[in-house]
């Protein structure tokens, strides 16, 4: 039996405006590349390991959902059951996402949090560390070169997550 919490994530190419360090009489440059240009991430994250997978695409509809379905469904092969937490989003409870959960043959089992406690969902931590660490006060200026750093901090986050927990266990 698996457990792992789920959902989605806005990218924009205008940076998200925020807090940051800069010394006393200092202006930070802050791009705005103009029109904006949206992404989205669907992803997952082991509660326990803290390994993430995670699906992306250019619209944040049931497609996504089911990428993302499918992703957890190829990484764990071997679990009989795999339990996801995730929110009430639309997308979550589509016709499409229902019928696609039905190729899993109840494998794949959605577990629903309240509405509005997005606190109780795992993964909303690691998407608030991406926005603080990645995507707020950035200076990229195409949406492939956001997208690579996006990719380089889950890589990072899920390894300093393993080696935390290797560590813990001794191994």
């Amino acid at each position: 039996m698996l457990f792992r919490s789920l959902d989605e994530a806005d990218v924009d190419l205008n940076p998200r405006i925020g807090l940051t360090y800069i010394k006393r009489g200092e202006q930070p440059l802050v791009l705005t590349p103009g029109k904006n240009v949206k992404y989205y991430i669907g992803g997952t994250l082991n509660s326990r390991t803290g390994k993430v997978l995670y699906a992306h695409g250019p619209r944040k509809n049931s497609d996504l959902f089911i990428d993302s379905l499918h992703v957890i469904n190829n990484a764990y092969r071997r679990a009989k059951i795999i339990h996801l937490v995730l929110d009430n989003y639309i997308n979550h409870k589509s016709g499409k996402s229902k019928k696609a959960l039905e190729t899993f043959g109840g494998r794949i089992q959605l577990h629903f949090l309240p509405p509005y406690s997005p606190e109780h969902n795992p993964i909303e931590r690691l998407w608030k560390q991406m926005h603080d660490h990645v995507t707020r006060n950035h200076r990229h200026k195409d949406m492939l070169s956001l997208w690579k750093d996006i990719v380089r901090f889950l890589s990072d986050r899920s390894e300093e997550h393993t080696s935390e927990l290797q560590s813990h266990l001794n191994l």
